[in-house]
């Protein structure tokens, strides 16, 4: 039965074009390998993994691209139209503001949804009214006005500094110490996902230097370019000739490889034995060197040829409610991905959860009942976060701030994947289970 769910506030105010001028980062205009996992899951949704739910269509995401900069207005006349005109404006926004936002609010006030009551959660989207004054974001989010702490309650944390994409690389220093300053509350584990625009280097950097309490799972990107893997591999021991291997507790050969079809298993077996080999020829022999990939592809003889199996778990592509998302999690991972990824082995192999999250937008890209929107993420995290700290099992939630150069032209939620908004805004309140 397909679930329908009313088109939440956040959707009334996106704009792609102000998304790119207020986080000052490029929007990707080609889609990029990694932009076809939505759709790529989405059909794997269909299949059927999941109390026979079925995904639905893609939804449409932001607004249509505008492949066009905002043009500079003309030069006023006299300072008096100037002050006449911003008058004006100012009165428009107020109104604009009250009647779309402040009004919408509060006529959704009385009613029931499927997204489930606040929790904790004093605003955000869908029909869950904000009380008080509410910032609306250019990026695509509305969030209460309130400046909910950070808290260390994640195992571990996966993070691209924001900015930090080919050929731009509009991360520095210094952003990526202040993005670090802010991941540090949440977790002391960081996993990346490449070498690239110096983000290793960068991060190993901002923890020596700064004398942080974080550790760091290593990314070495894979995709079908082999020149990439060539690359990185190599940044990677160029990289700690100078620092510090204590710090570095993982090295994830690729992410997705199978799932994304970048490279054939005989190609990413044979790439983890050649990490592997050159890490313990330097003498780090009990360093764990393995893939991350989805339960499909987390079994023998991938598993077989790993120290430990990272396997990338989302609820959200079960298509189930977010009421029943943790439990989905719990018993998927008990009924299968821990016998598959297991399946044939002599003895079982250790597992890490290195992606699992809730999207927050837009709510048209819902697959099956499984609706992005910050409440849906705030009952995620209240009902899962803290039966995964005691659990035990190692995980690193997706992701630590939004990703706007995942937007492409009809689709946006693999860019609302953030604790954070690209504007550093943290979207929910957190638990109290506080983890080491």
């Amino acid at each position: 039965m397909t679930h329908h769910n009313n088109r939440n506030n956040q959707d009334d105010f996106v704009d792609v074009e102000d998304y790119n001028s207020a986080s000052g980062y490029p929007l990707q205009q080609v889609m990029t390998p990694q932009q076809l996992r939505q759709e790529e899951r989405r059909r794997h949704a269909e299949a059927g993994t999941a109390n026979g739910a079925a995904a639905s269509a893609a939804g449409s995401g932001a607004s249509p691209w505008l492949n066009k900069q905002k043009k500079k207005s003309s030069k006023w006349k006299t300072i008096a139209w100037s002050v006449l005109i911003l008058i004006i404006l100012a009165i428009a926004g107020v109104l604009a503001w009250y009647f779309a936002v402040y009004k919408k609010n509060n006529a959704n006030g009385g009613t029931n949804n499927s997204n489930g009551g606040n929790n904790g959660n004093t605003g955000g989207s869908g029909n869950v009214p904000a009380t008080g004054n509410t910032v609306i974001s250019p990026n695509g989010t509305v969030l209460p006005n309130t400046n909910y702490p950070l808290k260390k309650v994640f195992y571990g944390m996966a993070y691209v500094p924001l900015g930090a994409q080919l050929p731009g690389c509009y991360n520095t220093q210094q952003s990526v110490d202040d993005e670090l300053d802010l991941l540090v509350q949440t977790t002391s584990r960081v996993r990346l996902y490449g070498t690239d625009c110096k983000v290793l280097e960068q991060v190993l950097n901002s923890i020596a230097r700064r004398k942080l309490n974080l550790k760091v799972v290593v990314g070495i990107w894979i995709d079908k370019d082999n020149a990439t893997y060539v690359r990185q591999k190599a940044d990677f021991f160029k990289i700690m000739e100078t620092n510090n291997w204590d710090t570095i507790i993982g090295v994830s050969v690729g992410n997705e490889v199978l799932f994304d079809a970048y490279q054939t298993e005989t190609f990413l077996i044979a790439a983890i034995a050649e990490v592997k080999a050159q890490v313990v020829a330097l003498g780090h022999t009990t360093l764990p060197v393995f893939s991350s990939d989805l339960v499909m592809h987390s079994k023998p003889p991938l598993t077989s040829s790993e120290d430990l199996a990272g396997v990338n778990l989302h609820p959200f592509f079960s298509g189930n409610p977010i009421e029943g998302a943790a439990a989905w999690y719990w018993k998927y991972l008990k009924e299968n991905l821990i016998p598959d990824v297991n399946k044939g082995l002599a003895k079982p192999i250790n597992i890490w959860i290195t992606e699992v999250g809730w999207p927050t937008f837009p709510a048209s890209a819902a697959t099956g009942a499984s609706v992005p929107s910050i409440p849906n993420l705030q009952i995620f995290l209240d009902t899962w976060l803290c039966d995964a700290n005691k659990n035990g099992m190692p995980y690193y939630y997706f992701e630590f701030f939004d990703a706007p150069w995942k937007i492409w032209p009809g689709s946006a939620v693999e860019g609302f994947w953030g604790l954070m908004t690209v504007d550093k805004k943290l979207k929910v309140k957190l638990p109290d289970c506080l983890v080491d």
